[in-house]
């Protein structure tokens, strides 16, 4: 994989520039030369953007807001690819006011080649699918990436600080061995539960001990409970023998129902009887009270009714004959009045008076006698309009007095019906109640006796309720014994299916703790399992493998960057699961620990060890079965690795780097002016009031000649 060119708009320093202004950068080592501040670092922070940037999860650029150019509202990030012969353009962009987009496409090689972005065709869109899809395509994401392929400024020296359990947690994360271990442990893990939930199944609830004190004391129970049995069923016989000695309980209850239906007709029949008697001597009726004296005292009340009807229609014609009587009265009053008013308003005004209808002239004398008439007509017509209106309400009280007389009239004609109705529900309740007593008295035939006293004297009772209450008591007293009884007997019932159900629980107790022992045995072995696993990946894997690999590796790059100075790396796992790390001394000839190194031995160390692990990365495999993939983004961004170094490091860095075959492109970020010493193409950075400027170069001399030639 390599990077073909990048476009950059309104990022950070940058306004709008395009990276090869033509054509497409080489592969193998390329120089990004400026003085500090200019842009530099800020060039690769657009790369690192367009590949992985997401404001959820990235940190190491800061905000969305920090990374649009200060006047500007929207960024826009290009970056075309090529892999396994194939040409894409990833783009990232996003605006004060909206969130990240992501696009991926697809674009001809031919065109990519040569520069161009023609016939570009949309793979997908969005941060999330196009993280996935870059993910599978390059091997590798945004954590792993800064740990080998991403040197950023200031963080060279970092593997080579790194101590204890975060340098082991550096090789498990680069390499995937976390995998191992965890796909091994999470089925172990899986199995251990399916165990665990068998134990679930398997939990005894009540232990032995307790079922049997309790199958104990239901035994007890069930003793007690035939003990009552027995005093029971000698309790009902001896009920029995008394109840034998009386009348039946249900032959005495249907007497005692008659008994109970003729008090309740005696009450109803007294109330009639009194209704009757009331209503009688309200209207003066004899008893007994014969219905035609009721219908001749109905018809009586219809007539009164009928008269008042008359007398109150003859009173309404009165008062309609009153009130048009003073509806005339009313409108000559009305024409005085005009009158009046027409002759005073003349009279004020002076002049000849002519008449209101004709219009022909009046005399004088005759004008006076008019006005005098006028004013001594209009007190009489007020008095008489007047006195048609205390004639009229006189009659509407007359009226309202018959209203009254015609509703008590209506009142006591209905209380009328009601006594009619009465005398028929009587006369039904009386033979109601005789045909109850004739009934009575055919079922004290059978006890030889013709009264209910008689047949309580015969029994050595007072009256017929207190026997009837002796021998409900005995059937009661019967009753509810043999229902105490039945509940006894379905207690033992009961506490017996209790035992049975109880002595199966021992059973199942055997069957849980022999089942759990079993199980127990099983766990014990997967924690066994595990203890092995754990060993095998940090004895195995790390000590015999990775870390054996990782020191070949990383060898030859720390020798040559530190002149021959180091040799040697060691990598030991210790008890705790850590890592210990140490370099051979060629000159002081002993293994030196990581915390004597200088500052400059750092860094040539910690680069030589992100180069050599970011080689290795490409083609191991911790097992020929994992499902491990070497990064396919074989490219190497260093920003600013060789500021700790001397020149002659430096030096040493820079033809390793330069003679590095194992990746396809490496930019050097660096501010020291090196391009004459060494001859490989280079990207200058300069500072401008519009935006920074990106310039590249073919060959150092180009820039020379450019210059020249200004």
């Amino acid at each position: 994989m390599r990077i073909l060119w990048l476009t950059v708009e309104n990022f950070k320093c940058y306004n709008n520039i395009r990276v090869p202004a033509q054509g497409i950068l080489p592969e193998g080592l390329l120089f990004v030369e400026g003085e500090n501040s200019t842009g530099k670092s800020s060039l690769f922070d657009a790369i690192f953007y367009a590949f992985f940037y997401d404001p959820t999860t990235t940190k190491e650029l800061g905000t969305k807001d920090d990374l649009i150019r200060r006047g500007y509202s929207e960024t826009n990030v290009e970056v075309a690819f090529e892999l396994d012969d194939k040409c894409y353009i990833i783009r990232r962009t996003h605006s004060k006011k909206s969130a990240v987009q992501a696009f991926l496409m697809r674009i001809d090689s031919k065109d990519a080649m040569a520069g161009n972005t023609t016939g570009k065709q949309t793979i997908c869109t969005g941060v999330p699918d196009v993280e996935e899809k870059l993910t599978d395509l390059l091997n590798i994401n945004k954590e792993k990436a800064l740990n080998t392929i991403i040197v950023r400024q200031g963080s060279v020296q970092a593997l080579a600080e790194a101590k204890g359990a975060e340098l082991r947690n550096i090789i498990y994360e680069l390499f995937q061995l976390d995998y191992y271990r965890d796909k091994a442990l999470s089925i172990i893990k899986d199995k251990k539960d399916i165990f665990e939930n068998q134990k679930l199944k398997h939990i005894i609830q009540r232990t032995t001990e307790n079922i049997l004190l309790e199958i104990e004391e239901k035994k007890e129970n069930i003793e007690k409970a035939k003990e009552d049995i027995i005093g029971f069923d000698e309790k009902i016989e001896k009920l029995q023998i008394d109840a034998s000695q009386f009348p039946e309980i249900k032959e005495i209850q249907e007497i005692n129902v008659l008994t109970d239906r003729t008090k309740q007709l005696d009450s109803i029949i007294n109330k009639k009887q009194q209704n009757i008697s009331e209503t009688g001597e309200k209207f003066s009726l004899k008893i007994p009270i014969e219905i035609k004296i009721i219908e001749s005292k109905s018809n009586e009340f219809e007539k009164q009714i009928k008269d008042n009807e008359i007398k109150q229609n003859e009173i309404q014609k009165e008062i309609e004959k009153l009130e048009e009587e003073r509806r005339v009265i009313d409108i000559e009053l009305g024409n005085f009045n005009k009158r009046k008013k027409s002759l005073e308003t003349i009279a004020e005004k002076g002049g000849q008076p002519t008449c209101d209808v004709c219009e022909q002239e009046i005399q004088e004398e005759k004008f006076n006698e008019l006005l005098e008439r006028s004013k001594r007509s209009i007190p009489a017509l007020t008095k008489g309009i007047a006195k048609k209106e205390d004639l009229i309400k006189t009659k509407k009280k007359e009226i309202k007095v018959i209203d009254q007389s015609i509703f008590t009239i209506r009142q006591n004609s209905v209380k009328l019906e009601e006594l009619v109705e009465d005398l028929g529900e009587l006369k039904g309740f009386t033979s109601d109640k005789d045909e109850l007593s004739a009934e009575i008295t055919e079922s004290l035939k059978s006890y030889v006796v013709k009264s209910l006293e008689e047949m309580a004297k015969k029994y050595g009772l007072s009256n017929f309720e207190e026997l009837f209450d002796h021998v409900k008591t005995i059937d009661d007293d019967i009753n509810r014994s043999t229902i105490q009884k039945k509940h006894i007997k379905e207690s033992i019932d009961k506490d017996q299916s209790a035992i049975e159900k109880l002595s199966n629980q021992i059973k199942e107790n055997k069957e849980k703790e022999e089942k759990t022992a079993q199980i127990n045995l099983e766990i014990a072995l997967l924690e066994e399992v595990q203890t092995y696993v754990e060993k095998f990946i940090v004895e195995d894997l790390i000590s015999n493998r990775m870390l054996a690999n990782i020191q070949h590796s990383t060898r030859g790059y720390i020798y040559l960057f530190t002149r021959g100075r180091y040799s040697e790396l060691y990598l030991e796992p210790t008890k705790t699961k850590t890592l210990n790390m140490s370099i051979k001394d060629e000159v002081l000839g002993f293994v030196k620990s990581q915390t004597l190194l200088s500052g400059g031995d750092k860094a040539a160390i910690g680069l030589g060890l992100r180069i050599g692990i970011s080689e290795l990365l490409k083609r191991i495999r911790p097992l020929k079965t994992s499902p491990y993939q070497p990064p396919r983004m074989d490219i190497l961004v260093l920003d600013e690795p060789l500021g700790s170094l001397d020149d002659a490091r430096r030096a040493k860095v820079i033809e390793g780097l330069v003679a590095e075959e194992k990746f396809s492109q490496i930019f050097l970020i660096t501010h020291t002016n090196i391009r004459k010493r060494f001859k490989a193409p280079i990207i200058t950075i300069q500072s401008n009031p519009s935006g920074s400027l990106a310039s590249f170069y073919a060959a150092p001399t180009e820039i020379e000649e450019e210059a020249e030639e200004e």
